[in-house]
């Protein structure tokens, strides 16, 4: 952030994504089953009858209420349903616009991803993680990239789930725009860090004088 220019904020934002993806309905209005139920009905006239319907409403419900359970009015979510022999969830997006302090930016972004992939957890190990910056039409960037393989209590076999982490900074502004995609289903990519990476450059940004 450059001390001696007018700074911004960001005033809206668009992205550009696949029509695999569904918006997480996160209104009060409507409660996770018939959210649930909406999404695999739409997958479903789209692509004809599936099998592991009733195993993809109970995932997408439990989605949706550890989504509310964080009680962040500013998050945006969708989720891609892979419709392929069986129905399947193959990835979770989350967006939000985050303030940010003056001594905050790409480098403090970056070094505050590696603190917390190196915090170490009994039910979880980490198998890759690896971070890069670079430039978008939107701004600096940083990205970061882990694959975390999990295990419940008393499990010799645990999961794996891959995640990648964004965080875009506009030019002198005192906002950043921070993305996280998560997919337990591997197959979901071939290059998850380069495929989530085109969806984060897609960004257009809204930009405005502060208050």
């Amino acid at each position: 952030m450059t001390s001696d220019a007018p700074l911004n904020e960001i005033l809206d934002l668009r992205i550009q994504i696949s029509d695999g993806f569904h918006p997480v309905r996160l209104e009060e209005d409507i409660d996770s089953a018939t959210w649930a139920r909406e999404v695999v009905a739409e997958v479903t006239a789209q692509t004809g009858s599936l099998d592991h319907e009733d195993s993809m409403l109970g995932q997408l419900e439990e989605l949706r209420i550890r989504l509310l359970a964080q009680l962040n009015p500013y998050l945006t979510a969708a989720v891609h349903i892979r419709p392929e022999e069986f129905m399947s969830l193959g990835l979770l997006l989350t967006f939000q616009v985050v303030e940010m302090e003056p001594e905050q930016g790409p480098d403090w972004y970056e070094q505050t991803a590696r603190e917390l992939a190196a915090e170490t957890a009994a039910d979880a190990f980490t198998l890759n993680f690896e971070t890069w910056q670079g430039e978008l039409p939107a701004g600096r960037f940083v990205g970061a990239h882990q694959v975390t393989e999990y295990f419940a209590a008393g499990d010799e076999i645990g999961w794996v789930e891959a995640r990648t982490m964004f965080g875009v900074f506009p030019p002198n502004s005192t906002e950043m725009v921070q993305f996280t995609f998560t997919s337990a289903d591997l197959a979901t990519f071939g290059d998850m860090r380069a495929e989530t990476q085109l969806i984060v450059g897609s960004l257009e940004l809204d930009l405005g004088p502060t208050e």
